[in-house]
């Protein structure tokens, strides 16, 4: 499923599987559930490993690096672990996060843990998609990091300034969460979402903005990002409800801005990229051609058109049982022009571009 390297990426990094009894395991597991082996999620590897505890606070693995130590945070619901000789004490997810909220306050710190879950998902995407997570060496682009505050009754905080990403952490909070969907007229809101929009923003500098071609061909697909940003935006709120996106923008936000519009669509992209993986991994099919399709099929337009059947069961199953469609969107040709340029952006960056794009 959308591999840079040519090799199916849904069996190796959707599902993993506990090396001592071969039962599936969690991607956020901390013992396997069956033979109850100690796990701990290795980002060099991708994957989740059985750990064996020796000296204090060291664990190994088998291969390279196999001296490891849990992240400080694992108190906390981090399984993720280091090398025993890396510099701190946290993960390269934990780590990012510049900062975070009082542990004074039960609620702020339950907020927080939820946030850290939904950034440890994307941080491995983005690892999976090869784009950095420390871009300080980019001309002109801070590293990316996280602030993660938690401010109930003020105003909306999340937003992205200077590589800086800053989460409302009230947005875990379903019932709020669900309250501003309504009050923003937008169909999936969520904090994995927030996360991806905005690091959206971030790689816009990475895959656009300093490359004169791609920067071109944004333009004429997503309009002049020069134009003006604080007057676009208060518009939009202004007619919150109101407006029409048509099938040239993801969402009615999409539709505020060029610069909104890539990030929308940035999330979307990750979006369907983790959802179709997981599908694929999980075997699921909805109908025999599906089955029998060759499963390197190239292409983002393909691997997408097969997306749209399978979010259409989707949605008619969460539909069966009361609940709201899960994939509440119907892209139109000018949006999946635009996921398909994020693909193809995020390919030439690795250096892998896929046919037929």
């Amino acid at each position: 499923m959308w591999s840079r390297t040519g090799t199916p990426r849904a069996e190796t990094v959707r599902r993993f599987f506990c090396e001592r009894c071969d039962e599936r395991i969690a991607f956020d597991a901390f013992a396997c559930d069956s033979c109850d082996a100690e796990l701990g999620y290795v980002p060099e590897l991708g994957d989740v490993q059985v750990i064996t505890a020796g000296p204090p606070s060291v664990y190994t693995i088998a291969g390279p690096g196999s001296k490891r130590s849990r992240c400080l945070n694992a108190a906390w619901g981090c399984n993720w672990t280091l090398p025993i000789d890396d510099v701190g004490d946290w993960c390269r997810s934990c780590r990012l996060t510049r900062g975070r909220p009082d542990e004074s306050d039960a609620d702020a710190v339950d907020a927080w843990v939820a946030a850290e879950a939904a950034k440890r998902r994307l941080v491995h995407q983005l690892d999976e998609l090869g784009l950095p997570t420390d871009t300080s060496a980019a001309p002109g682009l801070p590293a990316l990091a996280f602030d993660l505050v938690y401010l109930p009754g003020a105003p909306e905080v999340t937003g992205y300034l200077d590589g800086v990403v800053t989460l409302d952490l009230t947005e875990t909070d379903d019932a709020h969460s669900d309250e501003l969907r309504r009050a923003f007229a937008e169909p999936l809101r969520s904090t994995l979402g927030h996360l991806r929009h905005e690091v959206g923003h971030h790689y816009w500098h990475l895959l656009v903005a300093d490359r004169p071609g791609a920067l071109a061909t944004f333009r004429a697909l997503f309009g002049d990002e020069r134009t003006d940003y604080g007057a676009a935006i208060e518009s939009h709120h202004a007619h919150i409800g109101t407006v029409e996106h048509g099938a040239d923008h993801v969402t009615s936000y999409a539709s505020a801005h060029p610069l909104e519009d890539w990030a929308e669509t940035f999330a979307h992209y990750l979006h369907v990229h983790d959802a179709l993986g997981s599908a694929d991994a999980a075997g699921l099919r909805v109908d025999v051609a599906d089955i029998f399709r060759p499963r390197q099929e190239p292409g983002f337009r393909s691997d997408f058109a097969r997306w749209r059947r399978m979010a259409s069961a989707i949605n008619e199953v969460t539909e069966s049982l009361g609940s709201r469609p899960a994939y509440p969107f119907d892209p139109g040709p000018g949006t999946v022009d635009k996921l398909a340029l994020v693909d193809g952006l995020i390919g030439r960056f690795g250096g892998h571009d896929r046919d037929g794009g």
